[in-house]
């Protein structure tokens, strides 16, 4: 197939325009990743700061904790040592009596006096 001048050079220049575009486009992405990695290394060094201070603390307090730990492990052995166990037995209780179960011969409907008004707790009367 033979193209004319005139399509050779249109083919040119929009492929001189695509190249264009992909340019400034990974440019584009080039600047967005620096921005990005500026803002990735802020996020860690504050990380790598608040990491400084509190790994010394953890520790401390994992010290600190490991030592209290021992003085009541062994604050608890000695009480067990000093004093002896004795078995703690439950007081005796004599047994309840048996309840009859109420049957429906045994109730009685409420009276008009044992009604209460639901809305303030008194009397309907």
């Amino acid at each position: 197939m033979k193209r004319s001048l005139q399509e050779v050079i249109e083919l040119v220049v929009f492929g001189l325009i695509a190249l264009l575009i992909g340019t400034g486009l990974l440019w584009l992405v080039g600047w967005l990743l620096g921005i990005v990695s500026v803002v990735f290394t802020a996020i860690a060094g504050w990380i790598w700061q608040l990491l400084r201070f509190i790994i010394p603390v953890a520790i401390a307090a994992g010290v600190i904790y490991f030592i209290y730990r021992l003085i009541s492990n062994r604050d608890k052995k000695v009480v067990t040592v000093s004093q002896p166990v004795t078995p703690v037995t439950p007081p005796v209780t004599e047994p309840l009596e048996t309840v009859k179960p109420e049957t429906s011969d045994d109730v009685m409907p409420p009276s008009s006096d044992d009604r209460m008004d639901p809305s303030n707790g008194k009397d309907a009367n």
